[in-house]
């Protein structure tokens, strides 16, 4: 049997539907569309006299072949840098839109302590996402959860 031009194409596009197919469950496959979250911020070894973090860094969530829609970000802006244990810190949740299928949650986030310590690592790394719910990223002095509400 000998494949024409455009029968290659075929089967070299059906394998490509499968191994998508294959990464992408029904819940991810929802999106784009609203991502419906809020972030909750937990440093324990906070110790100023507030006891809240003061984190930097970004929140995202994430395509199957790597796109971005940002869900928070904040600079480290030293002894500036505001204290934030949640966001949204009005309101219940917060609302973007993604216009790609979301595979995975990821956080980069530190806690900045001015002064003789160094900033602490609340989050870095990402995790999968299987549709609504809590989603916790650890870092080796805390950790960030998203909760996604819709997705």
């Amino acid at each position: 049997m000998r494949f024409t031009s455009a029968g290659r194409l075929a089967a070299v596009a059906s394998a490509a539907l499968l191994l998508l197919g294959g990464a992408v469950t029904s819940a991810q496959a929802a999106a784009p569309g609203p991502v419906v979250y809020s972030i909750d911020f937990s440093n324990p070894q906070e110790q100023d006299d507030n006891n809240l973090p003061e984190p930097y860094g970004r929140v995202w969530v994430q395509s199957p072949w790597g796109e971005e829609t940002a869900l928070w970000e904040h600079p480290d802006v030293g002894i500036n840098t505001p204290t934030l244990p949640r966001y949204p810190d009005h309101g219940l949740y917060e609302t973007r839109y993604a216009d790609h299928p979301v595979i995975e949650v990821c956080a980069f986030v530190n806690e900045d302590d001015t002064g003789i310590n160094i900033d602490d690592e609340l989050a870095a790394g990402c995790v999968p996402v299987w549709g609504p719910g809590e989603y916790t990223i650890h870092g080796d002095d805390g950790s960030v959860t998203i909760t996604l509400y819709e997705v």
